[in-house]
């Protein structure tokens, strides 16, 4: 059994793959296993892939294409490590990010270990950010939603049946999930994931009828949250969320899907988006600049 197991879902990602794993591979946590699984990539994915001779890694080739959350759900099941982190296969961490994650894991015996420091790569450009754990719950389901930003203990995964949806926003329940169920959540914020943002990315692309189908998730939070006794502190969390979700559906829409966008939400929320949305928008940039700001003068004091 090892330490730990990284799941990379890898999809046509023949030029940044490689040093993605090798990022991995050259962790100061030795005791590792990597699953990387790929998912019917179209280019030369599989041929970078066949380069590497490790006995640590393991690769898994999907028949047919079938998207992040169906092959995170499979590196989870064919993972046999104490603890689970996940890489984006356009992405590369710091060589000591996985150990440092582990130890404070182990140190606070806590579930779940989250990254308060990430650096955004864009163009070749470092933009360093480095938020503050004021409410761990809201660290994990709204501030770091995404698997990469966490390490996770692989009980509390199977446990508590945390896996990732097959549609559209497919790391937002789990996110959620992870939030309610962990007693211990704890941070890391001396080593980074640096996050390669791609102009082609999905995050880049306009919003489609289909895209707004995220709003979707948020109904199964609602009806999971519907008779718990903390239903107060869940709604409050959901709604940031949300709301984040609106932002990043809404600027990217063209005019005929804005309509439909705050029409699903106010479906969903029962509440009209645009009234909350422009003090929403400043304090959410707000808070971005300052991380932003906060992590170059961390970054410099090295």
């Amino acid at each position: 059994m090892s330490v730990l197991s990284v799941i990379i879902p890898v999809y046509n990602a023949k030029d940044t793959i490689e040093k993605c794993i090798s990022s991995v591979l050259n962790q100061t946590l030795d005791d590792i296993e990597i699953i990387v699984i790929n998912d019917n990539s179209s280019d030369n994915t599989a041929k970078v892939l066949s380069k590497f001779n490790d006995n640590r890694l393991k690769i898994v080739n999907n028949e047919k294409n079938s998207g992040q959350g169906y092959t995170r759900n499979i590196g989870i099941e064919q993972s046999g490590g104490e603890f689970i982190g996940f890489v984006d296969n356009d992405d590369y961490i710091d060589n000591d990010y996985f150990e440092k994650m582990v130890d404070k894991l182990r140190e606070e015996n806590a579930q779940i270990c989250v990254s308060l420091k990430i650096r955004n790569i864009v163009n070749g450009k470092i933009h360093p950010h480095l938020i503050t754990p004021d409410n761990p719950k809201e660290i994990v389901f709204v501030e770091r939603c995404a698997p990469w930003a966490k390490v996770i203990r692989r009980d509390f995964l199977i446990k508590n049946n945390i896996r990732f949806d097959l549609t559209r926003g497919e790391d937002i329940y789990p996110a959620f999930l992870e939030a309610y169920f962990a007693d211990k959540i704890t941070f890391i914020k001396n080593s980074a994931y640096n996050y390669n943002v791609r102009s082609n990315s999905i995050s880049h692309k306009k919003t489609t009828k289909e895209d707004i189908k995220e709003f979707e998730v948020y109904e199964k939070i609602f009806d999971f949250i519907k008779d718990d006794k903390d239903k107060k502190q869940y709604l409050k969390l959901t709604e940031k969320k949300g709301m984040i979700s609106f932002d990043f559906l809404y600027k990217r829409a063209d005019k005929n899907i804005k309509g439909q966008v705050v029409e699903e939400y106010k479906r969903v929320f029962k509440k009209d988006p645009i009234k909350i949305y422009p003090y929403f928008k400043f304090i959410y940039r707000l808070k971005k600049l300052i991380s932003f700001i906060r992590g170059i003068i961390y970054d410099k004091r090295g």
